[in-house]
């Protein structure tokens, strides 16, 4: 009897670090990977930037090596989808080339822009209080003060960078510009859209511009692009892509949308109220609930998300795994005169190691993992990292350890309010992320959360996962009930009741480092004079 044939969708997670592509079954299963590096172009002044010719760069490079390694016949792929890191902007042409780098979520040239716009006679936490009932009604939520939203881009270009912005034809968010070089289509999708503060969310099969909150923020309607669902088919792969790739011309490419609601639907956290945590670049927690709602004190909100009809519950720590990252190339391995090493091979794997020999608590040592200000539970753009109480008997493996143990107690700080928000107790959560790929990470998050962690099977796929899902369900192949059955779990972690007091005194001096230093920080790290325009290319 002849083998059923298992259609795949090639799925595209393009991240801050760079573009991982894989090759995935219609039921979530992963076959094959490939990851190709992107820059990050960090400017003065809160610039943060990527160049989206290399974003597409390296997803052709990605590809072609991924589907020359013939893992399944071309032929039996039906389908692209992509999941990209988000809250960016990509001014694009009448012809759809981007008229300078991308402004990335990490950018925060237009805080200034933003706070100017939003604060009023009566302000609560510095928000006008009738604008913002007006706009949490509307849209669900609010831009951050730190200027890191699309928002603050919009102003950004529109006050300092003019040229660009009056020559701009569309203003597109990442996976935006991935769907135009897919298809030649100019969409936006409902959860990238729906956080752009211009958009009516009250009813989430509906999500549609509002005249009113455009008016309000002197954007330019025809500058934002239609509208699509995350499940939708957009169109087939454009003729000289197909050929590029070597797939059919009739291969359809789905919406996709966002890496934090595609992840939570590539963890299998798709009932309500089922918690979703990412250790990637960033770190978030998630969980899709039936309502919208948002806290302003803690910098959480439902939103649109991936699934249509449904809220999701968001609460981001800006830099989570990405201390890890930033150890390795600031500190461990930069090139300079005193070491010339880049990239070690299985540096991840050897972290792990080192850290296994430090003890629970990191013999005293506590880190504090804001490397670039933090949206939630605070929204505090001047905080940054530090290790504290350093002494001579400290060693590597505790700083090691003790990144481990900072980024999950941030994690903590975030799961009050998220719990308070749901009004329940966030038990078990799904865990994934490149993070996630570390046994004692996801036991630290553990320890320290005191919550079961449900380990995703390959953690680190958890947003391709979620793009082919998408695109499966568009495509007719699985409904979303489906996708909690098809997930698999390579590890369970129960909290170890050992560390229960220990973590619980780390957490409460943790906020301490926080209360008392916010201020020295501010001093420390809020600009001096105006903030001048910077185009970077």
């Amino acid at each position: 009897m002849a083998t059923e044939r298992v259609p795949y969708i090639l799925a595209i997670d393009l991240g801050t670090s760079g573009a991982k592509v894989a090759l995935v079954s219609v039921h979530g299963d992963v076959v094959g990977w490939d990851f190709e590096p992107v820059q990050l172009f960090l400017l003065p002044h809160g610039g943060a930037e990527q160049d989206p010719e290399e974003w597409w760069s390296s997803i052709l490079t990605a590809s072609k090596r991924l589907l020359g390694k013939e893992i399944v016949p071309r032929s039996e792929i039906i389908g692209v989808c992509a999941g990209t890191h988000g809250i960016g902007t990509v001014p694009v042409d009448e012809d759809g080339k981007s008229l300078m780098r991308a402004m990335i979520w990490l950018d925060s040239r237009g805080a200034n822009l933003v706070r100017k716009h939003v604060r009023g006679l009566i302000s609560v936490e510095g928000f006008d209080v009738f604008r913002i009932l007006r706009w949490l009604a509307i849209t669900g939520g609010a831009p951050v003060r730190s200027g890191k939203d699309v928002i603050a881009h919009f102003l950004y270009l529109k006050n300092e960078l003019p040229a660009v912005y009056e020559k701009a034809y569309k203003f597109l968010d990442v996976v935006d510009y991935i769907d135009f070089r897919l298809t030649g289509e100019y969409i936006a999708t409902t959860d990238t859209i729906g956080i752009s503060w211009v958009t009516d969310n009250r009813n989430p099969d509906n999500i549609h511009y509002h005249a009113g909150m455009i008016k309000d923020w002197g954007v330019d309607r025809q500058k934002l692009p239609e509208i699509k669902r995350c499940i939708d088919v957009i169109g087939n792969l454009r003729p000289d892509v197909a050929d590029e790739l070597g797939l059919r011309r009739e291969v359809k490419v789905v919406a996709g949308g966002f890496d934090l609601p595609v992840a939570a639907v590539g963890s299998g956290a798709v009932e309500d109220f089922a918690a979703h945590l990412s250790i990637s670049t960033s770190s978030f927690m998630t969980a899709h609930v039936p309502f919208k709602k948002t806290d302003l004190f803690h910098m959480i909100a439902s939103l649109p998300c991936a699934i249509p009809g449904r809220y999701l519950l968001v609460a981001e720590q800006e830099i989570g795994g990405g201390n890890l990252t930033f150890l390795r190339d600031k500190i461990l391995f930069h090139r300079d005169a005193l070491l010339d090493i880049e990239n070690p091979a299985g540096y991840f794997e050897a972290l792990n190691e080192v850290a296994e020999k430090a003890p629970a608590g990191s013999n005293g040592l506590i880190y504090t993992p804001w490397l670039y200000g933090e949206r939630s539970p605070v929204e505090d753009p001047w905080i940054r990292a530090a290790f504290h109480n350093i002494s001579l008997a400290t060693t590597r493996g505790d700083m090691i350890r003790g990144i481990f143990e900072g980024v999950a107690l941030n994690a903590r700080w975030i799961l009050g309010p998220a719990e308070k928000f749901c009004g329940r107790r966030l038990d078990p959560l799904h865990v994934a992320g490149g993070g996630a790929s570390s046994n004692l990470w996801c036991q630290i998050h553990a320890d320290v959360l005191n919550r079961t962690v449900r380990q995703v099977k390959n953690p680190i796929q958890a947003v391709a996962r979620g793009a082919a899902f998408l695109a499966s369900v568009g495509m007719g192949y699985i409904t979303f009930s489906d996708v909690s059955k098809l997930i698999q779990f390579q590890g369970i972690y129960e909290p170890n009741p050992a560390n229960r007091s220990l973590y619980d005194e780390r957490f409460e001096i943790f906020l301490d480092l926080y209360k008392q230093n916010k201020k020295i920080y501010e001093r420390l790290n809020r600009p001096r004079g105006p903030v001048k325009a910077h185009r970077g290319t």
